[in-house]
């Protein structure tokens, strides 16, 4: 009896297994009904970073090995996977600085002059730092009403995903004036950039599809010239910030004054793992964060 019930329990288990031998050949979604499509998977989000690397001020124009260790810093915040990163903003840039953080980082750049000299006798202005770009937008100087003070400018890229080839977005890397007395300059600044700029002479920026600005924006989240900006952009920090201590305060006094910024038609961003690098290279910190964009 006891040999018996056990070579019936084997004959049991052999079919099971033969079963389970069939169910893991069949098809992913075999036992989907007929003609029922796979449930998408979700993309993977690409992460952004802004930067201002104090170039010419606490660098005046030298490319050398300290933005390796940069570039290396910002790799090492994806475990060395370049890719994941979608694109990066550099401010107060000479022109040789850009490139070199490109390089290092195994990435393509553009640039904007904003027709300041650095002290090495580059031009001086800001990068955007990507992988593919299908088209760079006519870089532009910002609003300067008073003529007075440095130029600033705005340098975008229309830039590909790695592994998305059909997806799009407009990266942008833009420096906003400085000082308590241009809070109206900044503010036509930034209604020039969310709606008053059309690089292709007929559409703002985002009217087509997805767009994120990054930069330095001199402003604190709660200044009134930003409010043009929020209210039409989803910042990586989340909510607008009314007081200090701020959530991911970019300078070195604990002051938020960089972001970034998405917004666009048809479009959805959402942040997450949004953080800060500080670095001795800058008086900045590196901020980033990693965004995801549905179509709607």
């Amino acid at each position: 009896m006891t040999t018996r019930h056990t070579r019936g329990r084997g004959r049991a288990r052999a079919i099971v297994l033969a079963l389970m031998c069939v169910l893991v050949a069949l098809p992913a979604g075999s036992g989907a009904e007929p003609g029922a499509a796979a449930a998408p998977r979700p993309a993977r989000g690409h992460y952004v970073g802004t930067f201002n690397i104090y170039g010419n001020v606490g660098h005046r124009g030298d490319a050398g090995d300290w933005i390796k260790d940069e570039a290396d810093a910002i790799r090492n915040l994806t475990l060395g996977d370049t890719e994941r990163w979608l694109f990066i903003g550099l401010q107060e840039v000479c022109k040789a600085q850009g490139e070199r953080f490109a390089r290092e980082l195994g990435m393509n750049s553009a640039f904007v002059d904003t027709g300041t000299d650095c002290d090495d006798g580059q031009p001086y202005g800001n990068s955007v730092l990507f992988h593919s770009a299908s088209k760079i937008l006519p870089p532009a100087l910002l609003p300067n009403p008073d003529n007075m003070g440095d130029e600033r400018g705005i340098i975008c890229a229309v830039v590909r995903p790695p592994g998305h080839p059909d997806s799009q977005v407009t990266a942008c890397s833009t420096h906003l004036s400085v000082g308590a007395s241009k809070d109206r300059e900044r503010e036509a600044q930034t209604a020039f950039i969310h709606h008053g700029w059309k690089p292709d002479g007929t559409h703002a920026l985002g009217a087509d599809g997805p767009v994120v600005v990054s930069g330095d924006l001199n402003a604190l989240p709660d200044d009134p010239e930003l409010d043009v900006i929020y209210r039409g952009g989803t910042e990586a920090s989340g909510p607008r910030e009314t007081e200090s201590p701020y959530a991911h305060p970019t300078y070195d006094d604990g002051r938020k004054i960089d972001y970034l910024f998405a917004w666009g038609a048809r479009s959805s961003a959402r942040w997450q793992h949004t953080g800060i690098r500080p670095t001795g290279n800058s008086d900045h910190n590196f901020y980033y964060s990693d965004l995801s964009i549905s179509r709607q």
